[in-house]
């Protein structure tokens, strides 16, 4: 597996032993099987990888693409707001709007360019994945009007939209169903069960359908019957579907996406060419990779219970989820500390969570917050309080913090590989397209690397080469060199350039303090959690204009 970067090739290599990469680096990501996975980058369109005695060539494949969206909100819809009071959150509806939507949408405007939208459709429950119609907009959320709304809105503010789209399976109140194609175990059953979902209210329905449905579901869910992609039919509807919500979206979230044969997603999604399209998956979804090239990195997700503990053992979990992604998939894959079938970021990872968020907006993929996460909510899924209605949190320590990544991961190009980790005493250390991560309990150091650092032969020569770092972000007073400025200063801009394409001026060094420091540890440059600082040049190497610090 290869991806070309532009400026650099990027391998996977499974080996008994150590490969050579002409005129690149090999670095061992993790043991697979008998044999190991290595990273090689190499920066020749033509190379040869040599490995147990065997010499063997290659050319550059095509150039890798990165996907539109650099980091994304997902909002499930009704719970953008509390407008009728709920107390059930497993059952009620809430009543969120379209418009809510909107507003929540533009305040993550800060720390994402994408929003993840759960369904719209008509449908039988509040969260909308029991659909009844794929082609329509639920009143409850204001119809097409609020939607056109909503659209229009985002492409104003350049924002992307990312729709859920639920194939797997429908609502039984779907008029596909039971004549559609669906596999029907019990056919006379299946009749009256859906006479009695068309009859009954939800709650009640839900109280009579128990034990084994009569007909195949998710999950053994009567009121969701699955599609039989064996079917001509099937196939053809799920493309209409997609066919049918291009044109208004920038991307689609496939749930269940495992649940559906990969070359059924190939004919499904050609309406979807040059669309973001990320695949709901919780294992290893090796498989569909030829079909989807993004999905959930569940993966990764697994890693982040080492937050807080031992940097070893969570560069080598880190490792093995890039090892075992392709390259081109790995900048597609939706990262993220929680979604609407989790606990909640804070619940789970407590005083690691600043930690998650400097980790996953590091790496190459798509970073998603679920709506409440940049208020660090609390929430389990086993109670349904992981999808309380949402509740401004306009001053959280938490939204200032990814504000701040959103906006270092943007200006250093931190989507797309190479990627891998290490350990460095007690920091996990990220090093990805150039740029080096440093994140441990209290701080992360973002670092763009100099050719200096490994000489005019390096593999990063050339790369970004010296962007001068000219303010802070963190809250503080003045605007001069060495002060504060304010959350919405800009934080990295590029020198004119010098003779042969040079630049003059430090490269850019950022600290992210994660956590409040301790009252001895204060000083007048500290004096505020998630503060980021500019190193003085007084401070920095003098290669490269004084680019390179010698102590922090």
């Amino acid at each position: 597996m290869a991806a070309d970067w532009g400026d650099v090739v990027e391998l996977r290599i499974y080996a008994p032993e150590t490969p050579e990469v002409s005129g690149g680096e090999v670095t061992k990501l993790a043991d697979v099987g008998p044999f190991a996975v290595y990273l090689g980058t190499t920066r020749r369109r033509r190379y040869e990888v040599r490995c147990c005695g065997k010499t063997r060539r290659f050319r550059s494949p095509p150039a890798a693409a990165s996907p539109p969206v650099t980091a994304m909100y997902e909002v499930l819809p009704d719970r953008a707001a509390d407008r009728l009071g709920c107390r059930d959150l497993r059952r009620h509806f809430c009543g969120g709007t379209l418009k809510d939507v909107a507003a929540l949408a533009a305040a993550a405007l800060d720390f994402s360019d994408g929003l993840y939208l759960h369904p719209i459709y008509p449908a039988m429950s509040y969260h909308r994945y029991d659909v009844v119609n794929h082609m329509d907009v639920t009143e409850r959320l204001g119809g097409w009007t609020a939607f056109v709304a909503l659209r229009d809105a985002l492409r104003r503010a350049g924002m992307r939209l990312v729709l859920d789209v639920v194939l797997y399976h429908v609502g039984l109140r779907n008029p596909l169903f039971l004549e559609g194609p669906f596999i029907l175990k019990s056919p006379e059953l299946a009749r009256l069960v859906k006479e009695a979902a068309l009859r009954l209210p939800r709650d009640l329905f839900r109280e009579l359908a128990r034990g084994e449905p009569p007909h195949e579901t998710f999950l053994k869910v009567w009121a969701m019957p699955r599609l039989d992609y064996s079917r001509p039919e099937a196939v053809e509807y799920a493309r209409r579907v997609v066919e049918f919500w291009a044109p208004h979206v920038d991307g689609f979230r496939l749930d269940v996406a495992h649940g559906v044969p990969p070359g059924v997603w190939t004919e499904v999604l050609r309406p979807a060419s040059g669309r973001y399209v990320f695949g709901d998956h919780m294992g290893n979804p090796a498989p569909f990779y030829s079909a989807v090239r993004g999905f959930t990195a569940y993966m990764l997700y697994g890693a982040l219970t080492q937050l807080g503990g031992d940097a070893g053992r969570l560069a080598e979990a880190v490792n093995r989820y890039i090892a075992l992604t392709p390259p081109t998939s790995l900048p597609h894959m939706n990262t993220f500390l929680e979604n609407h079938d989790l606990d909640k970021a804070k619940t789970v990872f407590g005083g690691a969570l600043e930690m998650g968020y400097a980790l996953i907006y590091s790496l190459p993929g798509v970073p998603s917050v679920y709506a409440g996460g940049e208020c660090a909510e609390e929430g389990k899924a086993a109670d349904y309080t992981n999808r309380r209605p949402y509740t401004p949190c306009p001053d959280s320590p938490v939204r200032q913090l990814l504000t701040r990544l959103y906006k270092t991961r943007r200006d250093l190009r931190l989507n797309t590989g190479p990627a891998w980790a290490d350990a460095k005493d007690s920091s996990l250390v990220i090093h990805v397209a150039g740029a080096q991560i440093a994140i441990e309990n209290k701080r992360a150091v973002f670092t763009d690397l100099l050719p200096a650092l490994k000489g005019e032969g390096s593999l990063w020569a050339g790369r970004r080469p010296c962007p001068v770092f000219i303010g802070a972000l963190g809250g503080g007073h003045g605007d001069g060199p060495g002060q504060h400025r304010g959350p919405f200063a800009a934080g990295l801009q590029r020198p004119e350039r010098g003779p042969h394409g040079s630049h003059n001026g430090p490269r850019d060094k950022r600290i992210f303090l994660l956590r409040e420091i301790s009252r001895h540890e204060s000083s007048p440059l500290l004096q505020s959690p998630l503060h980021v600082f500019q190193i003085p040049p007084h401070a920095l190497h003098p290669s490269c204009g004084g680019g390179f610090p010698q102590h922090v």
